[in-house]
């Protein structure tokens, strides 16, 4: 089975990070072992910026296989008064023809409509000793080089088509390095080795990455919409589903869904003692294009009692939305998934089970953004990343920790007597806070 891993991220001036990285524990010698990832820190200091990063990865790989573009403009993606931003992955791939660290960079400016990709490049090179990288694809705006072979040293055709794909990939915002009609050129010019390789990032690793954001999580906040993951072998993503009253589906797409609803039910009931889903069908009927529908409702079912699924608490109904991904990160040594405030309505202690079950007994990676410190004391403190005041270095670990020690403890110390290399919290003073909230009542009477 080819096995791909993130090793190591690292972000250039993407948003409020100017420069930052945060490395995981995976090796070649633990493979088959989860790596579950925390990221803490206060409001407004770059945690969210790393779940951006991994979907902006999403977004440029998926051009392999579809057209999806880079985000607009207005989300402001690039830090103030920069002109480019930058991000580079590390990935550790196993496969049949060996062992390999894999690198992918991408550079990005903006137009007046979307960011788009200034300079790309992807290499490899074995797990022996003294091998060297070697670029597979390399794309600036001056310079396209395949291999060792430039734009010029290439035959008239290949060169032809090479040009037609990178004004095309700066025009419809996509990359150029994972472009689909790329496809043709890479399968010519890369041998047997190389291609596998791409493949094992624009296929294996790009169907295995979930990323849940804040944006899909807020409308289930609001109990308007929720985003079903989906992480089952032959599908993978995420189902709408209508909280605020019966919902229409695809027939597809529900029986998709009633999958998940089976493998998330086989793990709720451990989680949330009693409570199982109950999939309400209502009718058939046939949607605006022609295709069969469903109309139904999901129930909570505890004991003998049944309601509709809007009913449950914020913090149940975004663990029954994760479940699918977080079962995939437990059995999928593929899996990488990447969860923006995985505690957000969720009781501490069961979050800290969760993880700990995770942590011990998965196979796949699971970076997560988080408030709640009740996590600090159950993963081990090389799995916990912390944000600091210093834009130019805004991911550290904690210095100075012994076994003995609870994290939890030495990070609450940390905020409040300093002690590490970086600053970790911008200081807040409790008189000022009374102060500010004195004037701005006087201000208002």
């Amino acid at each position: 089975m080819d096995v791909v891993k993130i090793k190591k991220v690292t972000v250039h001036n993407l948003k409020n990070v100017r420069n930052g990285e945060i490395t995981l524990s995976a090796d070649f010698d633990s493979f088959l072992k989860s790596n579950v990832v925390g990221l803490y820190g206060q409001n407004g200091s770059g945690k969210t910026t790393m779940v951006d990063a991994f979907n902006l990865l999403k977004t440029l790989i998926s051009g392999w296989i579809s057209h999806e573009k880079l985000q607009l403009q207005k989300k402001r993606l690039i830090t103030a008064k920069e002109e480019t931003a930058s991000l580079d992955f590390d990935f550790l791939v196993q496969n049949e023809f060996g062992e390999f660290y894999v690198n992918y960079f991408v550079a990005f400016q903006e137009d007046d409509e979307r960011i788009y990709t200034t300079i790309e490049k992807l290499s490899y090179r074995e797990n022996e000793k003294g091998k060297r990288s070697k670029t597979l694809i390399y794309k600036d705006e001056d310079v396209v080089q395949i291999r060792t072979t430039s734009l010029k040293e290439m035959n008239e055709k290949l060169r032809v088509k090479v040009m037609v794909v990178r004004a095309m990939a700066q025009k419809e915002h996509v990359s150029f390095a994972f472009h689909k009609d790329l496809k043709p050129v890479l399968q010519e010019m890369l041998n047997e080795t190389e291609w596998h390789l791409l493949n094992n990032i624009a296929i294996d690793f790009n169907r295995d990455l979930h990323v849940i954001t804040n944006q899909s999580i807020g409308l289930l906040m609001m109990k308007y919409i929720m985003p079903f993951s989906v992480h089952l072998d032959k599908s993978r993503g995420f189902i709408p589903y209508d909280l605020e009253g019966t919902s229409l589906l695809q027939k597809d797409r529900f029986e998709v869904l009633c999958k998940v609803i089976d493998q998330t039910n086989k793990v709720l009931s451990t989680i949330i003692p009693e409570l199982t889903i109950k999939i309400h069908f209502i009718t058939e009927q046939i949607l605006d294009n022609g295709e069969l529908g469903v109309r139904f409702e999901f129930l909570s079912k505890r004991g003998e009692y049944e309601l509709p699924l809007r009913t449950e608490s914020e913090g149940i109904l975004k663990i029954i939305s994760v479940l699918s991904a977080l079962i995939a990160v437990y059995n999928n040594a593929n899996a990488c998934v990447v969860i923006d405030e995985l505690d957000s309505g969720v009781f501490e202690y069961l979050l800290g089970e969760l993880l700990t079950v995770i942590d011990e007994a998965g196979k796949g990676q699971l970076i997560f953004t988080s408030h709640n410190l009740r996590v600090l004391e159950v993963l081990p403190v090389k799995n916990l990343w912390f944000t600091t005041a210093n834009e130019h270095n805004r991911y550290v670990q904690l210095k100075g920790i012994k076994e003995v020690n609870n994290t939890r403890d030495v990070y609450l110390r940390a905020i409040q007597l300093g002690g590490q290399a970086e600053e970790i919290y911008k200081e807040t003073k409790t008189f000022h806070i009374k102060r500010a909230f004195r004037k701005a009542g006087v201000n208002n009477d």
